[in-house]
């Protein structure tokens, strides 16, 4: 069984249920918080933001994207010659699967969708050795929602870590200034969340209704880069924790005055990114460019699924119990990429390469929850046209190639519905087309 909220769609909703009907609903809602909750994240921080930052593999800490840096590096912002205007789309197929009892399974994931659009527009007119500062705005969304909030049984097979976690809004805007070699950058990134109060209320015998708010969550970041001329650029990242609840109450009520329901709550973590820092180096080598970076993600800090279920009177023992801890794992994701260009008159290319490992968070499933998850290899390809004589217009496209890991995992009891062993196994392939126009 699952209980799925549906999609939050981009009006604000309020609407009245009457009757038996309404409650019954409530409560089924209701008993769904007794499940686990899927936390997910922003696609950029799962894939990379925009065609080059996909063929990097999520490269570009040390690099001028455009509106793109403004979810990786905000200070890079500073170092934009010129304003553009991005226009893109990008697309993630999943295929997962896992084997229990010598049987495979494979496991249901729709595609993964989203429309970008971004704009970077210098303040101060760069120059190289004196003050230079820019402005962007980035944003990637589904388009048929803002979020989503996913409740599967314990039990459930799952990949909360991978499946879901670029199907949520990707909005930022960001500052860059320097001068110099040098450059400093904030920026403020958002999710959206869901909360409900008053559900299924009774005054006076009548119910009250159900109202849904679509809320805003902020996450800031900031950034540092260093242009050392020949020696390469430096770049550092920072982006804080950003979390995005899925908050709905159930006050106390009656069934035909006869069954009294004690107040509930509906709580859980729609979307969830770690604090992230990046590092990263590059350099040129003639027509090359050699870029080698590593993120550091303290999975360690992920709060876990929801709050008890049951609000209790003051003195009062009731509550459900608290789920266990999610214990997952810190990890460190390292990754090297490379570019080549190729100049001609009216008319330059570029091709990238990119690779990096990410280690899986989720710990092995021991126990009866089977939220799974893996290592990853990542491989990025990439080009760029740039119709240098004719328009200011550069054709962007990416394709990224995760590989998991087979992964094993020993249940303690054998005689479980998945056991002794389960064995998960899967690959997800990302598309980005891009087109920048220079302003």
């Amino acid at each position: 069984m699952l209980a799925s909220p549906r999609p939050v769609t981009r009006q604000r909703r309020r609407f009245l249920l009457v009757g038996r009907r309404a409650r019954l609903g409530a409560l089924v809602l209701a008993g769904s918080s007794l499940l686990g909750a899927g936390a997910r994240a922003t696609p950029s921080a799962v894939f990379g933001a925009g065609p080059r930052g996909i063929a990097l593999t999520g490269g570009g800490t040390s690099l001028p994207l455009g509106p793109e840096s403004v979810l990786v590096n905000p200070a890079e912002l500073a170092f934009e010659p010129s304003p553009s205007l991005l226009i893109g789309l990008r697309a993630s197929d999943y295929s997962l699967s896992y084997d229990a009892g010598g049987t495979p399974h494979a496991y249901p994931a729709e595609l993964s969708k989203g429309l970008v659009i971004g704009v970077s527009a210098p303040l101060v007119r760069p120059s190289k050795d004196g003050f230079h500062a820019a402005l962007g705005l980035f944003a990637e969304t589904p388009p048929d929602f803002l979020v989503r909030a996913h409740l599967p049984l314990a039990e459930e097979p799952s990949f909360p870590l991978l499946v879901g976690r670029a199907s949520a809004l990707n909005l930022a805007v960001g500052l860059g200034g320097g001068y110099g070699p040098f450059a400093f950058g904030a920026g403020l990134e958002v999710l959206a969340t869901l909360s409900g109060r008053d559900v299924v209320a009774s005054a006076a015998g009548a119910p009250s209704g159900v109202s849904d708010e679509l809320l805003p969550a902020f996450g800031a970041s900031v950034g540092g880069s260093l242009d050392l001329g020949a020696a390469g650029r430096v770049g550092l990242a920072f982006r804080s924790t950003l979390r995005a609840d899925f908050d709905v109450d159930v006050a106390p009520t009656s069934l035909a005055g006869v069954v009294s329901i004690a107040p509930l709550n509906v709580q859980g973590i729609a979307q969830y990114e770690p604090l992230k820092f990046d590092a990263e180096y590059s350099r040129d080598f003639g027509p090359y460019n050699l870029v080698l970076g590593a993120r550091y993600e303290p999975w360690a800090a992920f709060p876990g699924w929801r709050a008890a279920t049951i609000d209790c009177p003051p003195g009062v023992r009731c509550g459900t119990p608290l789920p266990p801890p999610a214990g997952y794992h810190d990890v460190i994701v390292p990754r090297a990429g490379i570019e080549r260009s190729f100049d001609a008159r009216s008319v330059s290319f570029t091709a990238r390469l990119g690779y990096s490992f990410v280690p899986s968070a989720i710990p092995e499933q021991r126990g009866s929850s089977n939220t799974f998850d893996a290592a990853r290899h990542a491989l990025g390809v990439g080009y760029r046209v740039r119709l240098t004589r004719y328009l200011p217009l550069d054709l962007d496209g990416a394709w990224r190639f995760d590989f998991l890991a087979d992964r094993g995992h020993h249940k303690d009891d054998p005689t479980g519905p998945l056991g002794p062993e389960v064995t998960t196994h899967g690959k997800i392939v990302t598309w980005s087309f891009g087109v920048r126009l220079g302003l």
